[in-house]
């Protein structure tokens, strides 16, 4: 098999994975050699694959040929009897043009698939654009999902994109292009050193690859397979740990002692809420040394560590004396009960807070209740029973306390 037909080949095992039989997909095409050759993988493709093909072209108007290579564009879908959408971006002033253009092209290619429902959007980049992303991702400082740089699949919001060129090579794709006589744009902002992606290709790569002797993009890309496969693996240990959450009217715990890696929590706890870089540190340093009842605020989300539990809610957690009406009927009346909600409170009681105890007693109950593992939060927002002046019992930890005390 030769080159050529080996990379036509891939695309065409790309797709049969994924397409649904009678698919439309909607092609995003710059005229450049990478979508131009991934057209030409597409209508290989077709005449053994049932899909529709549309074809969408955003003109940025960075340079004035770009007119003229839309209608040329234009006339190349029409020449395979595909239906062709063309945007034209209203001019642009200020700075981050190429992350403003890229969520301009998204809106358009969102709005098209509002209309036509499409499997997928296909994006033709390539290994080389996935180690620039890769290298970029690195330099912001970015998590491990954003290390994994450009997704072989991936959705935004409801719009899934397919990138089936992200295993070839920008050589590889000019090669092809080439050897078949195929037409494309060379479109010179792609060496214009006013855009990022421009000075990265044309000055820091060949650079970097003269310090170090090797070529980087293979490298870089690599890293970002990597990064991928370590996020898949710590989303699916994520997905487990968000089943062992013990979920109540007032938010959700976690039991620490049920040999959960740090590091896997630490991803899991990083999805959940806006944490600073120091905040994550500090909370799972709190979690290692079991630090009873300190807070970490994340946006509008506390969490809450004991010695034995972590606890995650949005809003403070109420006070039964307060708020007597959030609680229902219990039957164990322990500390897991008054957190789902409930409550035990035997008939002829009456209700005290902890710090309306005698300071003696309330030692002795402080004790009590650590050896029991409540959480010290919950001491003075739950009700101490008494009766005839003694204390007889407690709602946290559902103990007869009248031989303790």
């Amino acid at each position: 098999m030769s080159k050529e037909a080996m990379y036509a080949r891939i695309v065409k095992d790309f797709l049969t994975l994924r397409l649904k039989k009678g698919a439309t997909l909607l092609l995003g095409l710059s005229g450049g050699p990478d979508s131009m050759a991934l057209l030409h993988f597409l209508m290989e493709a077709k005449k053994e694959l049932d899909f529709s093909l549309h074809v969408a072209h955003v003109d940025h108007g960075w340079r004035e040929e770009s007119g003229r290579e839309a209608e040329a564009l234009r006339q190349i879908a029409e020449s395979h009897s595909l239906p062709f959408y063309l945007h034209r971006l209203e001019e642009m002033e200020g700075g981050d043009l190429e992350n403003r253009s890229r969520n301009e092209r998204l809106n358009f290619f969102r709005t098209l698939h509002s209309k036509h429902h499409y499997q997928a959007l296909l994006l033709a980049h390539h290994s080389s654009d996935q180690a620039e992303t890769v290298f970029k991702r690195v330099a912001e400082g970015a998590g491990l999902r954003g290390l994994g740089g450009l997704y072989t699949e991936r959705s935004i919001e409801n719009l899934s994109i397919w990138r089936p060129l992200l295993s070839l090579k920008k050589e590889d794709l000019l090669a092809y292009l080439h050897k078949k006589k195929l037409y494309y744009f060379e479109d010179s902002t792609n060496r214009d050193p006013k855009y990022l992606r421009s000075r990265m290709r044309e000055t820091l790569f060949p650079t970097l690859e003269e310090i170090f002797g090797k070529r980087m993009e293979g490298n870089f890309a690599r890293i970002g397979k990597m990064c991928q496969e370590l996020s898949d693996y710590f989303e699916e240990k994520g997905g487990e740990i968000e089943k062992k959450l013990i979920y109540g009217p007032f938010g959700a715990y976690l039991e620490l002692e049920q040999g959960i890696h740090p590091v896997e929590l630490k991803y899991y706890l990083k999805g959940t809420a806006p944490f600073s870089h120091d905040a994550l540190e500090v909370l799972m340093k709190l979690i290692r040394e079991r630090r009873c009842s300190r807070l970490i605020q994340a946006g509008s989300i506390t969490f809450q560590v004991t010695r034995s539990h972590l606890f995650i809610y949005q809003n403070p957690f109420p006070d039964f004396f307060e708020k007597s009406e959030l609680w229902t009927e219990g039957e164990n009346g322990d500390w897991r009960e008054f957190w789902q909600g409930k409550i035990k409170i035997e008939e002829g009681v009456s209700l005290k807070r902890l710090s309306e105890i005698q300071p003696l007693l309330k030692r002795k109950l402080k004790k009590w209740f650590a050896a029991q593992h409540v959480p010290s939060f919950f001491y003075d927002k739950a009700p101490i029973f008494t009766k005839g002046g003694k204390v007889v019992g407690d709602s946290l930890t559902g103990k007869n306390l009248t031989i303790l005390l």
